[in-house]
C-alpha cells in the first residue's frame, strides 16, 4: 500500500543490487484468451471413435482433424501477472502480519507501507498536500493500519464520545450459533413431548450441556427419528438459536487520527 492509501501491487521476491535492497512488486489482472473447448471436442469425437477417457488434448486433437472435424474453441478467463515495480527498502515504512476474524472475514493479512505515493501517481492522482477531513462513513468497512502501531482490524461502528467521533476497529469478532439446550427441553417436558425429550436428554443431558452447537442439529434429527410429533418439535427447536460471542478484540480511533483513506484506511 502506497502512502495515499491505495493497493500498488503483491510482494514476490527481493533483489539485492550492489548494497540496496528492493522489494520486487507483482500485480495480477485477469484476461480472456482463446482455448479448445475439450468437453465439446470430446463429444465431437465419441459420435465418430472410440474414447478410453485418459487421451491427452493433443492427442484429442490430432483424431479430430485426422477424423476432418473443426476443433471447436472457447473464450476463457486467466490471471496473468505483471512486475509492477522495484521499490526500494528506503520508502518501506511498516511490514506487519496479523490474523483478522471479523464476522464473515477470517484472513492472515500481510501490509507492506509505503511512505510514497507511488500507486496515486501511477494512476495519475495528485497526492494530498494536507490532512482531508473524512467522514466516519468513509472509514467503515475497512481496514485500518496504523503507521505507528501496524494493523488494526475492520471499521464496523461509529463511537461517540464527549467532544469526539470514532470508529470501533475490530481485529476478532467472532460469532457461533447455539441451540439454547436446556431451555428446549425443559419447553419439551412443559408441552408433553415426553418420548422427545428422554431421547435428547439422553443424547445431552441438559444440566451438563446447558447449550450445543447449531452443527449438531443433523444428529439431533437423527435421534428423533421416528418419534411422535418430529416435524413439531424440530419446528420449536428455531425458537431456542441463539447467536453468541465467542471472541472479541477491538479499539477505539478517533476520526481525527486518520491521514488517508484509500483502499484502506492509514491512521497515526
Amino acid at each position: 500500500m502506497d502512502s495515499e492509501g491505495l493497493r500498488y501491487g503483491h510482494v514476490k521476491d527481493f533483489q539485492v543490487v550492489e548494497d540496496n535492497v528492493y522489494l520486487v512488486v507483482y500485480t495480477a489482472t485477469r484476461v480472456n484468451e482463446l482455448t479448445i473447448d475439450v468437453d465439446k471436442l470430446v463429444a465431437l469425437l465419441r459420435e465418430r471413435v472410440s474414447l478410453s477417457g485418459s487421451e491427452p488434448l493433443e492427442l484429442l486433437v490430432s483424431i479430430a482433424r485426422r477424423e476432418g472435424l473443426d476443433i471447436p474453441y472457447r473464450i476463457a478467463e486467466r490471471e496473468v501477472e505483471w512486475l509492477k515495480g522495484l521499490i526500494p527498502a528506503s520508502e518501506v515504512t511498516l511490514i506487519d502480519v496479523k490474523r483478522i476474524v471479523v464476522d464473515d472475514y477470517d484472513s492472515l493479512v500481510k501490509i507492506v507501507l509505503l511512505n510514497t505515493p507511488r500507486e496515486a501517481l501511477f494512476r495519475g492522482l495528485k497526492p494530498q498536500q494536507s490532512k482531508p477531513v473524512y467522514r466516519v462513513d468513509q472509514v467503515l468497512g475497512k481496514l485500518v493500519v496504523s503507521k505507528s502501531e501496524g494493523i488494526l482490524g475492520i471499521a464496523r461502528e461509529v463511537v461517540i464520545a464527549p467532544g469526539s467521533v470514532g470508529v470501533r476497529v475490530y481485529s476478532v469478532r467472532s460469532m457461533r450459533k447455539v441451540i439454547n439446550w436446556i431451555a428446549f427441553t425443559s419447553q419439551l417436558k412443559r408441552q408433553g413431548f415426553r418420548e422427545a425429550y428422554e431421547r435428547l436428554v439422553e443424547y445431552r443431558d441438559p444440566y451438563k450441556y446447558s447449550k450445543l452447537d447449531y452443527s449438531l442439529l443433523p444428529e439431533i434429527e437423527g435421534v428423533l427419528k421416528d418419534v411422535r410429533g418430529r416435524d413439531t418439535v424440530l419446528e420449536l427447536i428455531n425458537r431456542f438459536i441463539e447467536v453468541e460471542k465467542t471472541g472479541v478484540e477491538y479499539r477505539d480511533v478517533p476520526l481525527g487520527r486518520v491521514l488517508r483513506i484509500g483502499d484502506l484506511v492509514i491512521v497515526e
